[in-house]
C-alpha cells in the first residue's frame, strides 16, 4: 500500500501544471492528508488524534457519511476543475467538510473573485473560508 505522500505525489504529477500550482497555492496538500487520514481512520480515532478533537457531536451520521465521500473525491483529485467537480456534497456537509479540515466559514462579498474559484462545484452560493491561525482563503460551495 502507498504511503499518503506517494498518493499525493502521483496525484500531483498527473495535474495540468496551472492545477498543480492551485493545488500548492491553496495548501491542497494539508486538506489531501486530512482526508486521507479520516477515510484511514475513521471518524472516531480521527476526532481522537484531531487538534479540535473533530468531528464531534454537531456533525451527523449523514454529515459523516458525505464527508466521507468528499473526502474521497479529493483523494482522487476532483475539484481543481469544473469538469472534474466535487458532486453530491450539499451546502451542510461541505460546510462540514472544511470544518473538519480547521476552516471556519465566513460569509463574503468583498471578493467577486474567488482564489479557489473551480475547487468545488456549487457555484450559486460563494463562501470564503480561513483556516484557523491562518490568511483568509476563498471558495465557492
Amino acid at each position: 500500500m502507498k504511503t499518503v505522500s506517494e498518493l499525493l505525489d502521483d496525484l500531483v504529477s498527473e495535474l495540468p501544471s496551472v492545477d498543480s500550482k492551485l493545488c500548492m497555492d491553496n495548501r491542497f496538500p494539508y486538506i489531501f492528508t486530512k482526508s486521507f487520514y479520516f477515510l484511514q481512520d475513521g471518524p472516531e480515532i480521527y476526532k481522537q488524534k484531531d487538534a479540535f478533537s473533530l468531528p464531534d457531536n454537531s456533525f451527523s451520521n449523514q454529515d459523516i457519511e458525505k464527508i466521507k465521500s468528499g473526502c474521497q473525491q479529493l483523494l482522487e483529485g476532483k475539484g481543481f476543475r469544473k469538469d472534474h467537480p466535487i458532486i453530491d456534497l450539499g451546502i451542510k456537509p461541505c460546510h462540514k467538510l472544511f470544518e473538519l479540515f480547521h476552516y471556519e466559514f465566513v460569509i463574503n462579498t468583498k471578493y467577486p473573485t474567488l482564489i479557489l474559484s473551480s475547487f468545488l462545484s456549487l457555484e450559486s452560493l460563494s463562501i470564503s473560508f480561513k483556516e484557523f491561525n491562518l490568511p483568509l482563503v476563498t471558495a465557492p460551495c
